[in-house]
């Protein structure tokens, strides 16, 4: 594995121009499976979905992540839908501008979605971030903004354009409380023809908001959100609302443990309310997830 992990890192940075023996590569590798559940569809049973992700890098200023992704969803009329999720996103940290963070990706849909299939999402994102002023400089705070822009054109030909401005602040670090992170998060969404599409409004807005706490080899997570979505593009650009399903709030958490080997084992949970476009049901969908996943 390690040869492949070095091999995978020599083609990365090789056009950055960097001397491939003096890299330090480090990173983090984990799949994840999910169990998704439809409570009050008019015509979603369940489905399931297995997803692998890659990030590599220096470990100071140069990454890059990978994801690759199938879903599963049977519905009520026995039909089944399968879809598969590309991802690919490069990272750039003081390397362009000092204390900043600049990301690039892209990400594309291989789906039986007749109105989304062949769709593919590009994004950039610029983060400011600031340290403490004395040693260890530790993470104090950061800011930024990211732009997604999803294009649709196999059948209705239709774009959503996404700003999401975001923040994280460190409530406190100690070496025997732990430290607790706030992160929050702002949504504006405009699609396109969505008239034609059927879903009514052509904007929409929503604000996410979480809490991180680290203590020891644990971590845990807490949040939810309020508004309106429909074509969300979030983490990071790794997960695409690709269905024409209109979302109401939600809420999430999950707890996670790292082994002294570098081995972590995660739980993930989130439950969401959207409405059925076609058929104008009020759904409850609930999903779980378990990753194992090893820092290197």
């Amino acid at each position: 594995m390690r040869k492949l992990l070095l091999a995978c890192s020599l083609l990365a940075f090789g056009s950055l121009g960097a001397n491939a023996q003096e890299l330090k590569v480090t990173g983090y590798e984990a799949l994840y499976g999910s169990y998704i559940n439809y409570s009050g569809s008019g015509i979603k049973d369940y489905g399931y979905a297995t997803t692998g992700y890659l990030s590599i890098g220096d470990g100071i200023e140069n990454n890059v992540q990978l994801g690759a992704g199938y879903t599963h969803i049977k519905y009520k009329d026995k039909s089944t839908l399968n879809q598969r999720d590309f991802t690919a996103v490069y990272s750039n940290t003081n390397g362009i501008l000092k204390n900043h963070t600049f990301t690039f990706g892209g990400h594309y849909i291989n789906s039986d979605d007749k109105l989304t299939d062949g769709g593919y999402t590009l994004f950039f994102d610029g983060t400011y971030f600031q340290t403490e002023n004395q040693y260890p400089y530790a993470f104090s705070w950061n800011a930024g903004v990211g732009i997604y822009y999803s294009d649709y054109n196999k059948t209705t030909d239709f774009y959503v354009f996404q700003l999401t401005p975001h923040s994280t602040v460190k409530l406190f670090s100690d070496f025997q409380k732990g430290a607790l992170y706030l992160d929050t998060t702002g949504y504006y969404i405009h699609v396109s023809k969505s008239k034609k599409i059927g879903i009514g409004s052509s904007n929409y807005y929503s604000l996410d908001a979480a809490l991180r706490y680290y203590y020891g080899n644990y971590d845990f997570k807490v949040g939810g959100w309020i508004g309106e979505q429909i074509f969300a593009v979030k983490n990071g650009g790794f997960v695409v609302y690709n269905l024409t399903e209109k979302y109401k709030g939600g809420v999430y958490g999950g707890v996670g443990y790292t082994f002294s080997n570098g081995l972590r084992l995660a739980l993930d949970f989130s439950i969401n309310d959207y409405k059925e476009v076609s058929v104008n049901k009020d759904v409850t969908q609930t999903v779980g997830t378990i990753s194992l996943g090893y820092r290197f």
